[in-house]
């Protein structure tokens, strides 16, 4: 009778959400040279969400119709990540991950094709081998590509369009250039939607100078040349969607769609954006009691993470209606009618420096 009583106050105030972001792994066979895996490597501790936990989303997933398996690592890496993918689907859900794509043999390929794979993101830093290998280091373009293309082949042969090929190009002043170049590859590896963004957690000071909204005398450069693509895309009928280049400082809108949307963590930590997913703070040397630091507007600031709950002990729309994590959503509020300068003071201190929140 009581868990009979307990699921029916679930359905009260349960969530509607454009998305729920699962963080699989938190292992990667990639060393980029921006990510936080590699320049923590001595003191990150890889992950797996096993799939007992996993099995404890099944109740939530009625709050959305969209699940994308993505964190702080390579999907492809978690040995469960087909029966992930196949839970989601019979529940009928839209499912989606990004990958560095260099576990795409033809064999993982029709599995993903055939268990119906809805989306899959490619991660990119370059549109030629040279740039592309420099900045994610451990992966290889021509592979990658050569991957890609085999996908168009076994797509084309079971007469389907999924999964959708979108690709993620992150932008640096190093590698800006090779954006024009974007377009075409696109055509060539069938993708439909290219997502252009920034460095927005910078973990080395000296990667400060390579996120472009930091290039302030280049910015009117920025936004012409990305104006520019996204023109050219809408005629090929490509979607080319872009952030920045310019920063708001006054700004309370985040990226990450926090008002109608949540990570779980490897751990099933309920979190606001792997921005401040507790895993990134966990990782510390042995005997080092500072949390690792980030660089914003040229200073330095200790990661912190945010957890609002665990769904292995409680439901998503517990842990989504407790009062600490709906006043953590007001301070994104569109309707919100107190001016910036009243609510920044009250926000936490890894939102205000955070570059999501000023555009980037």
């Amino acid at each position: 009778m009581f868990k009979w009583f307990k699921k029916q106050l679930d359905k009260i105030g349960s969530p509607t959400l454009d998305w729920v972001q699962v963080e699989v792994t938190t292992h990667c066979n990639g060393a980029c040279i921006y990510c936080p895996h590699t320049l923590m490597k001595n003191r990150w501790t890889g992950k797996q969400m096993p799939i007992d936990l996993f099995h404890k989303l099944l109740p939530f997933l009625k709050y959305t119709d969209m699940v994308y398996l993505q964190g702080w690592g390579e999907p492809l890496l978690n040995n469960d990540i087909f029966e992930m993918i196949r839970i989601c689907k019979d529940q009928g859900k839209c499912v989606g991950f990004t990958t560095n794509g260099m576990l795409l043999t033809e064999d993982t390929i029709r599995k993903l094709v055939d268990l119906e794979l809805d989306i899959i993101g490619i991660s990119l830093a370059g549109t030629t081998a040279t740039t592309h290998n420099q900045i994610r280091k451990g992966t290889d373009f021509n592979k990658l590509i050569s991957n890609l293309e085999l996908l168009c082949k076994i797509k084309t042969e079971r007469k389907t369009h999924a999964p959708a090929v979108h690709l993620a190009y992150l932008m640096l002043r190093s590698n800006f250039h090779e954006l024009k170049e974007i377009l075409p590859l696109a055509k060539r590896v069938g993708a439909k939607q290219i997502v252009a963004g920034n460095l927005t957690l910078i973990v080395d000071p000296k990667l400060s100078a390579e996120a472009i909204f930091n290039d302030t005398k280049q910015i009117n450069y920025y936004n012409s040349i990305l104006k520019e693509i996204k023109d050219k895309a809408a005629i090929e009928n490509i979607i080319f969607d872009y952030h920045g280049p310019g920063l708001d400082d006054a700004s309370l809108r985040c990226r990450e769609n926090i008002l109608h949307a949540c990570v779980i963590n490897v751990k099933g930590e309920v979190v606001p954006c792997v921005l401040i997913d507790p895993v990134l703070c966990e990782n510390r040397e042995p005997g080092d009691r500072n949390a690792p630091c980030y660089i914003f507007k040229g200073q330095s600031f200790p990661i912190r993470g945010i957890s609002f709950g665990n769904i292995r002990n409680e439901s998503l729309t517990h842990i989504w209606n407790k009062k600490e994590y709906s006043e953590f959503r007001e301070f994104f509020n569109p309707n919100i009618t107190r001016s910036p300068e009243q609510i920044l003071p009250e926000m936490p201190q890894c939102c205000v420096t955070c570059y999501k929140r000023l555009g980037a």
